[in-house]
């Protein structure tokens, strides 16, 4: 009887194993979005389970303590969206729109003009001004040609096709809520059919969920303070459109090294060109001064404290390693790289950490920083 019972078990996990690979083949063409929308909902545990313990309240109706997992998923899905995918559609809307109304000629004009500005500012270093100067003339040489044409039509063409993204975070957005109102039964089953013990199991969740929750934060809280603190920026200093470059600003500054520099740059030129030296100073003493140290450096450490002082999340991976995993997550997965990469590596530690402690019989690790 144990032998058929084992036979059993055997054929199961076989036919488990085919079908979970029958499934995974039929939804191939979501996968990538399956698995944005599977860390997104780790990262975002902590608020969901902090939303279903409020709705589960007596002082609120039955209905709504019977439906929380549903109210719960349904308002952060409908945040996300508030919060990512309106602000996206207005900036690929806006920049089509600017895109398809620019004059070529004006832009060669200026442009030409921002590099005799800068070169003229070289004049007092002569290993810099001869090199700028040979540099604009070949500049100017391309400018002449098609190259700028070319660039355009290219800019042109990303912002008109970038519609795919939109139906991209469509997607994300659907099952990151069927993922959140299903997530306990999700991690219930994952829990029985792992082979380890519910100590290890709840330890890789928690070294998961806290890196990705750091991470996701704080880019999240940069992106917003980075995007206003710019646009703010643009309605003091006049004759700019304030809202689309604030837009713009808060999703460059989740380019890891580069940021914000994408949008400030080319205001910092027009500028210079235009004489207004003041503002050249007050615009770069914003980004330099408030957005690239103030905020990236003091006002996010803080933000992250406070949210893990609530939410109790805790990590231990090394900030220069979740650095370099959200620069190859990003090169691996695009944007979503940004919580891929980390994740990613995060359960790779945690597992070897694990593995580790298990083959020196110290048994479930110790160290829980």
């Amino acid at each position: 009887m144990n032998k058929q019972a084992g036979e059993g078990v055997q054929f199961l996990s076989y036919l488990t194993l085919f079908l979970v690979a029958a499934s995974l083949y039929i939804f191939s063409s979501y996968l990538h979005y399956i698995l944005v929308a599977a860390v997104l909902s780790l990262c975002t545990s902590h608020g969901y389970i902090a939303l279903n313990t409020y709705f589960k309240r007596p002082v609120l109706p039955l209905f709504i303590q019977k439906k929380s997992s549903l109210f719960s998923s349904t308002i952060l899905t409908l945040f996300f969206l508030c919060l990512i995918f309106a602000p996206l559609v207005y900036f690929l809307s806006e920049t089509y729109t600017q895109m398809s109304s620019v004059d070529i000629d004006h832009l060669k004009k200026v442009t030409m003009e921002m590099v005799t500005k800068i070169v003229a500012f070289s004049d007092s270093i002569p290993v810099l001004h001869n090199f700028l100067d040979n540099l604009k003339n070949e500049g100017f040489s391309a400018l002449k040609g098609v190259s700028i044409e070319a660039v355009y039509k290219t800019v042109n063409g990303v912002a008109s096709g970038a519609g795919g993204l939109v139906v991209q975070i469509s997607w994300i957005m659907i099952f990151y809520f069927l993922f959140n109102l299903n997530g306990r039964q999700i991690l219930a089953f994952s829990a029985r059919v792992m082979p380890t013990s519910f100590e290890n199991e709840e330890y890789l969740y928690r070294e998961c969920t806290g890196t990705v929750a750091v991470v996701f934060y704080g880019t999240l809280f940069n992106m917003l303070a980075q995007g206003l603190t710019f646009g703010l920026l643009m309605v003091f200093i006049g004759d700019y459109n304030a809202f689309y470059l604030g837009v713009l600003a808060g999703f460059c500054s989740v380019i890891p090294l580069i940021g914000a520099a994408l949008v400030y740059v080319p205001v910092v030129a027009l500028e210079l060109v235009a004489g207004n030296y003041i503002n050249v100073i007050i615009i770069l003493i914003v980004v330099w001064g408030i957005m690239g140290f103030f905020i990236d450096n003091i006002l996010r450490i803080i933000f992250i404290a406070y949210l893990k002082k609530i939410f109790g999340f805790e990590y231990t991976m090394n900030e220069i390693l979740i650095l370099l995993s959200i620069l190859a997550g990003i090169s691996s997965f695009g944007f979503w790289g940004l919580i891929i990469g980390p994740s990613v590596i995060a359960l790779t530690l945690a597992a070897a950490n694990l593995y580790s402690s298990q083959v020196a019989h110290t048994g479930f690790p110790d160290d829980k920083k």
